[in-house]
């Protein structure tokens, strides 16, 4: 399907291209952690190929039911197409948030979102580390509301594409001037804003949610204050299990029914 080979090589050009950033402008200077990376990007395969099944497989519905573009509420409103792209980004966007918030709440939720704050380190391979079955959860409650609202499927594309480079960018080891980075925060997560989210301090990691864009965050005073260096000093991570052990793919896979995190 053209919208999966789409999407599947925005990720990789993303990070191909975030990770090369960070070699000419790094927030932290470090050999080159090939073993980290691998894990990482073993751990993204398996998620990725959950969440393909969500604004991915609502395309592939819509290709092959003629009556799914017809139905639902954008589809049967007179909402013109601009409009139901800003609803589109807003209910997507809105839901992501809530579904972080609630990761951030609900033990359950939380001992699988814990497996992407357990690296010890964030740069462009963070992106997509996370838990398969985290993704799954974020899929059962994704899918049914792209039915129920029938939005336009490039718009779904769009959008899904826009979250996967920003995401990549705010994950990124990166240093930006504290001017160009003030600036740009307030409409999307740069590096430094979400840096404070992956922080080992809890009252830090309960904030800061956007991966993408903040406008949630200062909806709803969850924004969190940005260090000036950019959050170089924050220890990133867990409190506990930061070991090596912990850190290998089975460890990570069976991390949330072996422990509490």
């Amino acid at each position: 399907m053209a919208e999966i080979e789409f999407y599947l090589s925005t990720a990789v050009i993303c990070m191909t291209a975030v990770l090369f950033l960070e070699s000419v402008f790094p927030l932290h200077v470090a050999p080159v952690p090939l073993r980290r990376w691998l894990r990482n990007l073993g751990l993204s395969v398996l998620a990725l190929s959950i969440s393909l099944l969500t604004p991915l497989l609502f395309l592939a519905l819509t290709h092959a039911s003629s009556a799914l573009p017809t139905m639902g509420l954008l589809a049967q409103s007179k909402v013109p197409a601009w409009g139901q792209w800003l609803i589109v980004f807003l209910t997507l966007e809105g839901l992501r948030y809530a579904l972080h918030r609630l990761s951030h709440r609900l033990p359950w939720l939380w001992r699988l979102h814990a497996v992407h704050h357990s690296d010890v380190d964030l740069d462009a391979t963070t992106t997509h580390r996370h838990h398969p079955l985290e993704n799954f959860v974020s899929s059962l409650a994704m899918l049914p509301v792209l039915i129920a609202i029938g939005p336009p499927p490039l718009a779904v594309l769009a959008y899904t594409v826009l979250t996967t480079m920003v995401d990549t960018f705010s994950h990124g080891n990166l240093r930006l001037p504290t001017a160009i980075d003030k600036v740009l925060r307030l409409a999307i997560a740069t590096p430094a804003y979400h840096r404070v989210h992956h922080s080992a301090a809890r009252a830090q990691t309960d904030s800061n949610y956007a991966g993408t864009f903040p406008v949630f965050d200062y909806l709803f005073r969850s924004h969190g204050r940005v260090p000036d260096d950019g959050g170089r000093n924050i220890t990133l991570g867990l409190e506990t299990n930061r070991d090596a052990s912990s850190q290998s793919l089975m460890a990570l896979l069976s991390a949330p029914f072996r422990r509490v995190q």
